[in-house]
């Protein structure tokens, strides 16, 4: 007996066979626009219903049974729009959802990235617990959403992933729904992927790529990650930085001492850390390790164009969040994020306050993120840094040091790098990028605001593939989401949004000349 999803499937095109329905071409964009609005506004609380349900389900990519669970709740939600699923597996991994729908006589295929696994949680930090989800209004008054019949749009739910990254999962199948409802057929094929461990720096994407190479064919790939512009402005962005991070340990005295008896005589590995950390960095963010820039390529003529063009933020983000002058030299943020950084996430040493004790601590400890930026690469980074490290007089190891080891060397520190992976950058004037962006702004009725690249890190180079398809982000979730941190949120407008531009892509991309192939 066929599946659900072969059932659904076959419906859609027997519908599609038998009753004439209009194309987005057939509709001129305002009316479009107009059938799915009417279409959001009349189930929202059944769209709601559906995300905070996904919502409930805890997702650290280290707890299995959360990681199943969700994959198992993606997978019956793709399966009832008729999308036919697999969970690709590797030992030691989470599934990767993986599902295809074919529309009839279509001659592209996008594919749409995004990932269900989220931060770790301080159910502490919360106001409310992390996978409970509540809606709140815009003074932050809780909401029993459940028993209103209408949203204001800027009310928002706060619950881990709302933002980062379930929003485009939901707003991807809402989207279909508006569609099938409304009678607008796809006008191109669709691919999905939903990862369960970018957070946890995706070590296992590219193996499950490799193994199942034909998931990557398509004419363009959506990853469907990060912000809208701090404007509240829809963005495309046409790259990402990459990232490595390390973890570095500097070691002092084999045990504890009294600061008073010691002091001036046994070396301290806080300051050692912190005037390390001083030599690597200045404080308007310029990497101070020679060479650390000679890789980066210069910006096209095209891609200057658009930073020329890109609305500027910094006097609004500097009253939001309470900054005199930003670090950069005067530069914008649209510029500084096409530029590597060198952030320290954390310190980690001794006591302060009421728990702080006249002592030399044994070792010190720093958390820092690379953000990386075209041509450089993970690898190259890890030598110049290493590099750095040992011309200052530093020994270095990667496992804890022993006693003779200490002995030997003046200062010895231990390096634990993360995986990392590459930049990405795709050609502004791309083609199929072009068809994403007329028929995003075809859904929303406003030109979108182009971006060189994200400040942030996501593997796009993974989704170029051997056929070197290009690559684009369409973000949905609000600037001030919380990401990665507590009372993460997602604004309501921002998710009937995300409908609007998912189902103008889906209905939109494959009526252009240049889609297909």
């Amino acid at each position: 007996m066929p599946g659900p999803s072969r059932v659904a499937a076959a419906f859609v095109l027997l519908v599609a066979a038998v009753c004439p329905i209009p194309s987005f071409a057939q509709l001129d964009s305002s009316a479009f626009r107009e059938q799915i609005l009417t279409y959001r506004a009349a189930h929202e609380k059944q769209l709601l219903t559906e995300f905070v349900d996904l919502l409930s389900i805890p997702n650290h990519a280290s707890d299995q049974q959360g990681i199943e669970r969700n994959a198992a709740t993606i997978q019956k939600m793709l399966q009832a729009r008729g999308v036919a699923v697999q969970l690709l597996r590797i030992p030691g991994a989470p599934p990767l959802v993986y599902g295809e729908l074919h529309a009839p006589g279509a001659r592209s295929t996008i594919g749409i990235y995004a990932h269900y696994d989220g931060q770790p949680v301080d159910p502490k930090q919360w106001r409310n617990p992390p996978f409970s989800p509540i809606l709140r209004d815009a003074a932050g008054r809780q909401l029993e959403w459940a028993s209103l019949g209408t949203y204001d749009p800027e009310s928002r739910i706060y619950a881990r992933s709302s933002s980062d990254d379930k929003a485009p999962v939901e707003g991807t199948m809402a989207a279909l729904d508006a569609l099938q409802a409304s009678h607008i057929p796809l006008s191109t094929n669709v691919k999905f992927l939903f990862e369960g461990e970018e957070e946890a720096g995706s070590p296992h994407l590219a193996d499950l790529l490799q193994q199942h190479p034909d998931t990557l064919l398509a004419d363009i790939w959506l990853l469907c990650d990060g912000p809208v512009h701090q404007s509240r402005r829809m963005q495309v962005y046409f790259g990402a930085r990459g990232e490595t991070d390390l973890e570095m340990t500097v070691y002092g005295p084999a045990r504890p001492l009294h600061s008073g008896h010691y002091g001036n005589w046994a070396p301290n590995p806080i300051i050692l850390l912190t005037h390390l950390l001083d030599s690597m960095r200045d404080t308007d963010a310029r990497i101070l390790i020679p060479g650390f820039y000679a890789d980066v390529r210069p910006l096209t003529p095209a891609e200057k164009q658009v930073l020329a063009e890109t609305p500027p933020v910094d006097d609004q983000l500097k009253k939001e969040l309470g900054l005199a002058t930003p670090e950069g030299d005067g530069a914008p943020i649209a510029e500084q994020i096409l530029k590597p950084a060198f952030n320290i996430r954390g310190i980690q040493a001794g006591h302060v306050g009421s728990e702080a004790a006249n002592v030399i601590s044994t070792e010190a400890r720093a958390s820092i993120d690379f953000r990386l930026v075209p041509d450089q690469t993970p690898d190259k980074v890890r030598q110049e840094v290493k590099d750095f490290i040992t011309k200052q007089g530093f020994f270095i190891v990667h496992e804890a040091p022993d006693l003779a080891t200490r002995q030997a060397h003046a200062r010895v520190v231990k390096l634990d790098w993360g995986s990392g992976y590459p930049p990405y950058r795709a050609s502004i004037d791309n083609p199929a990028a072009q068809n994403v962006l007329q028929a995003i702004e075809d859904g929303i009725g406003s030109p979108a605001i182009k971006v060189v690249s994200l400040g942030g890190s996501i593997p796009m180079y993974l989704f170029e593939g051997r056929t070197h398809t290009p690559v684009i982000g369409v973000p949905i979730a609000n600037h001030d989401n919380n990401q990665h941190a507590a009372d993460e949120n997602l604004r309501l407008q921002n998710l009937w949004d995300a409908i609007q531009i998912y189902a103008a892509i889906f209905a939109r991309y494959g009526e252009k000349p240049a889609a297909g192939h």
